[in-house]
């Protein structure tokens, strides 16, 4: 049990990554109240928690403690004191793991969102939440299940996935709503055509004000950010379907298949067919 400040986690000791990334531990826990964890040098590994239901607490490093609700991520890094309980008068349900990280997930993994070292984020919207639980019901199925050698991979896979969404969700709690909004309609409704006026009142801006936001925080314009989600949906298709290349451009919304060859091979760097051969010869 998480009681044993020993087990499951690895022993704190001058932040040395000697275990190759992957899974250590991980498992579904739904403890009353009494339910504790202390482990006053944290460990080697990250620990990262999910809440289902119920409540907990954490501390957050720096002897303040932190609200466990449903939809709540917590993300513990190496060295950090690991201080966390059911809170009185409820079940904490929570699916959890401790993990080594690979080198490439710590472009993505945020820092602190609490004044101490602990990471802690709320998914608000059902779509996220379902998005994580079921990654997290992954990890522990590929952890518990036979997979033979490629269990690890897919255990691994599963909660990069996680990891992902973490990083998406804190990018886009930056966001201004009014923003986020329409990249949400554009990302769901790609094979739409969209006006700037459309969108601008659906938000209640005015187009130009939109526009400039929009740039400002995203980077692109509104129709460069729908070209490239058409884009991203082609190279998909041509990767992993047969379709035919006019079918696939105006399947993702494009009208011709010469404009959708041209923009692809100016986005890509080679056109559509040259893609397909290049990937299924790879």
């Amino acid at each position: 049990m998480a009681e044993n400040p020993t087990y499951p986690a690895m022993h704190y000791n001058q932040m040395q990554y000697t275990h190759p990334p992957g899974i250590l531990i991980s498992d579904h826990y739904n403890e009353p109240h009494g339910y504790t964890c202390y482990r006053p040098q944290g460990t080697k590994d990250w620990l990262i928690m999910y809440t289902l239901s119920g409540k907990g607490f954490i501390n957050n490093g720096r002897k303040d403690y932190l609200s466990c609700t449903s939809g709540t991520l917590t993300l513990v890094s190496p060295g950090t004191i690991q201080d966390y309980f059911t809170a009185e008068g409820h079940t904490w349900e929570k699916l959890w793991a401790h993990f080594m990280p690979r080198l490439s997930w710590m472009d993505w993994i945020p820092s602190s969102t609490t004044g101490g070292s602990v990471f802690h984020l709320h998914f608000s919207d059902e779509k996220s939440r379902r998005a994580v639980e079921s990654a997290f019901r992954r990890v522990l199925s590929y952890r518990f299940d036979g997979y033979g050698l490629l269990r690890d991979e897919l255990t691994l896979n599963a909660l990069e996935e996680i990891i992902l969404l973490i990083a998406s969700q804190n990018q886009q709690k930056k966001l201004d709503p009014r923003v986020k909004e329409v990249l949400d309609i554009l990302s769901e409704q790609y094979t739409e055509d969209f006006l700037v006026e459309d969108l601008a009142n659906k938000v209640c801006l005015s187009p130009s004000r939109l526009s400039h936001l929009f740039k400002e925080q995203v980077g692109d314009s509104i129709i460069e950010t729908l070209m490239k989600y058409r884009l991203k949906q082609a190279e998909k298709l041509l990767q992993y379907t047969m379709r035919p290349i006019t079918e696939i451009a105006l399947g993702v919304g494009f009208n011709s298949s010469d404009y959708f060859t041209r923009q692809f091979t100016s986005y890509y760097g080679i056109n559509p067919s040259q893609y397909r051969k290049q990937h299924r010869n790879n």
